[in-house]
C-alpha cells in the first residue's frame, strides 16, 4: 500500500488530534501541558506512519519527498496547539456535540427497531387505560430512589389524563433484592392483573435503597392486598417471568439508558428523573403529532 499524499495525511492527522484530545475526556488528566499534549499528538502521528506506510518502491522520489514525516510534521502541528490551546476547547466541543448527536441518532434508530417490544409487549404491566392515544414507558427499580420520587409525578398523570396509556418495564438494576420483587411482581400481574397497580403503588411507596425491598417486603404486599401468595410465588417461577426482564434489559441497552427511571413518551426518549411538567409536555406533544386532523 503506498503513503499517503501528504494532503490528505495532514487532513488524517488533524483527525488523529481531534482524536487524543478527545481521549481526555475518557481518561481525565491533571491538566493539557505541553508535554502531555507532545506524548499524545506523537503516539497518534507514529500510529498514522504505520497506518500509512508501504512500499517505498512503489513510489516516485517526488512522491516520497511529499509523504507525512512525523519528525518534520509532528512538532509543527504539537507548537501550533500549544500557541493556540483555544483550539483544543473547540475540538473538546465539536466532539461532545458529534456524541450527543450520535447517541441520539443511536436512540432514534433502536426506538424504531424495538418499538413493538416497548410498548406492546404482551408481558409488560399496561395500567390506566390500555386502549389510550398516548403511551407512557416507564422503566424502574424497586430500589431506586428517584423512582420512589416520582411516584406522586406518575400517579398525578394518571389521575389528569384518562386517555393516558402507562406500560411499566421492570428494570431491576441495583440489587439481587430488585430482581426478587421484580419477579413477584410479574407473579401478580399473571394471578391478578386488576391488583399490579395498587402493588406497584405500595411497593414502590416503601423505603428501598441496597437491598431495602426484595422479596420479603414483596410478599407483604401480595399478603396486604388479600391475594394468594403461593399462586404468586409459583407464577414469578413461569420461564416467561425471565423472559420479559430480559427483554427488558435489552431494550434498555438498544435505547442507551443508564439508569432508572427512564421513559418513552412517542419519538422522545428520556433518560433520567423529570419533572411532572416535563413528562406532561412530552405527553402533549406525542398527542399533537399523532393526530392526523389537528
Amino acid at each position: 500500500m503506498t503513503r499517503t499524499p501528504i494532503v490528505l495525511s495532514a487532513l488524517a492527522l488533524i483527525v488523529a488530534v481531534v482524536a487524543a484530545v478527545g481521549a481526555f475526556q475518557d481518561k481525565p488528566a491533571p491538566g493539557l501541558d505541553a508535554a502531555a499534549v507532545a506524548a499524545m499528538i506523537d503516539e497518534k502521528v507514529a500510529g498514522l506512519e504505520k497506518e500509512t506506510a508501504g512500499d517505498d518502491a512503489a513510489q516516485t522520489p517526488a512522491e516520497q519527498t511529499s509523504t507525512l514525516d512525523a519528525e518534520t510534521i509532528g512538532p509543527v502541528v504539537r507548537d501550533y496547539m500549544i500557541a493556540n490551546p483555544d483550539i483544543l476547547e473547540e475540538m473538546l466541543a465539536a466532539l461532545e456535540t458529534k456524541r450527543q448527536e450520535d447517541e441520539v441518532s443511536a436512540r432514534s434508530e433502536a426506538l424504531t427497531a424495538n418499538r413493538d417490544a416497548i410498548f406492546n409487549s404482551p408481558n409488560s404491566p399496561v395500567v390506566n387505560n390500555p386502549t389510550g392515544d398516548v403511551t407512557l414507558v416507564e422503566f424502574f427499580d424497586y430500589n431506586c430512589g428517584y423512582c420512589k420520587r416520582m411516584l406522586p409525578a406518575m400517579m398525578d398523570l394518571m389521575k389528569t389524563d384518562p386517555n393516558l396509556r402507562v406500560v411499566f418495564k421492570e428494570w431491576p438494576v441495583l440489587s439481587e433484592g430488585s430482581g426478587e420483587a421484580a419477579r413477584i411482581a410479574l407473579g401478580v400481574l399473571k394471578v391478578a392483573p386488576e391488583k399490579y397497580l395498587d402493588f406497584h403503588v405500595d411497593l414502590m411507596a416503601q423505603p428501598g435503597g441496597g437491598d431495602g425491598i426484595g422479596q420479603k417486603e414483596a410478599l407483604a404486599v401480595v399478603e396486604k392486598l388479600g391475594l394468594d401468595k403461593d399462586a404468586v410465588i409459583a407464577a414469578s417461577k413461569d420461564p416467561a417471568v425471565d423472559e420479559q426482564i430480559s427483554e427488558n434489559y435489552k431494550i434498555a441497552e438498544a435505547l442507551g439508558l443508564r439508569g432508572t427511571p427512564s421513559y418513552v413518551i412517542g419519538d422522545d426518549v428520556i433518560p433520567g428523573a423529570v419533572s411532572f411538567e416535563e413528562l406532561e409536555s412530552k405527553i402533549a406533544k406525542a398527542r399533537k403529532e399523532a393526530c392526523q386532523t389537528c
